[in-house]
């Protein structure tokens, strides 16, 4: 049994199935199948049934994942160690971040990066689903939350390096057929607002108009906002990063809420790569 064969067991009850893994640790399905049934022959148990749901879990899997966990964050952390002795980092940093953040703010920002460490190999996902940096789930998280609420896990660092405003936009073309509103926005009288969820910040600006506007599409993330607002269907709040370039979009208020932006490095990535 190796740590590998320990990566596989955490892949799949993450997972709920070996396809699923498969993804997860880019291999062939399987792959992932027959080292399963390697590590369960090794152990002598079961560690998962079978069930039209997918694979559950049995009681045995659920003793040994966390031992597993702690035994991949001790690998990782050798492995970040012995990194850290050599005067050139290499390998690979994985960074956690949303799409917006990732197209116009981090990926413009790549070419300096790589000629800064030429032997990190950078392994960028862009989704909204939030990642754990102190279960190793990446190497950096870049978050943006609003003002007043943590960032991070109780256990990680957290540096705040700047903040990210947003503001209502539309298309020239929706603009057009229902004019533009007043500056500064009171009113959205007969105007349509594209809904993020009642989490997002335009709907609570919405909310405290004199008039507001009707909501009658609700998308997420705001990528999907934006495409919407392209597409003439109505006002949308949008990170002004990436909107305000952008010449099918035409911003009909001011500022109207920030959000801070955080960056969240494990405490070995801070040693593997500090200059």
């Amino acid at each position: 049994m190796t740590s590998d064969d320990l990566k596989i067991l955490l892949a799949v009850r993450h997972a709920g199935s070996i396809k699923g893994a498969a993804r997860m640790l880019k291999l062939e399905h399987s792959t992932v199948s027959r080292r399963l049934a390697s590590l369960e022959e090794a152990l002598g148990i079961r560690l998962f049934e079978r069930t039209p749901e997918g694979l559950l879990p049995t009681d045995a899997a659920n003793a040994i994942a966390p031992l597993a966990e702690r035994i991949d964050l001790l690998f990782a952390e050798l492995k970040d160690a012995a990194n850290a002795t050599s005067e050139t980092p290499s390998g690979p940093i994985r960074i956690a971040v949303s799409p917006v953040v990732a197209e116009h703010f981090l990926i413009p920002r790549f070419a300096d990066l790589q000629e800064h460490f030429p032997g990190v190999r950078f392994d960028v996902t862009a989704d909204i689903s939030r990642v754990n940096v102190t279960k190793r789930e990446a190497d950096i998280a870049i978050r943006q939350h609003p003002s007043g609420k943590s960032p991070a896990e109780p256990s990680a660092l957290a540096v705040k390096v700047g903040q990210m405003g947003l503001a209502a936009f539309a298309s020239p073309a929706y603009l057009a057929r229902n004019g533009r509103p007043a500056r500064p926005v009171c009113s959205l009288a007969g105007h349509r607002l594209i809904s993020t969820g009642t989490w997002a910040p335009g709907d609570a600006w919405n909310a405290q108009l004199d008039e507001p506007a009707s909501l009658t599409l609700s998308v997420y993330p705001f990528s999907v906002a934006k495409a919407a607002s392209l597409a003439g269907l109505g006002i949308a709040v949008l990170p002004c990063l990436g909107s305000d370039t952008d010449p099918g979009l035409e911003r009909v208020s001011e500022v109207i809420t920030t959000m801070d932006m955080w960056v969240i490095p494990t405490y070995a990535t801070i040693r593997s790569c500090a200059p």
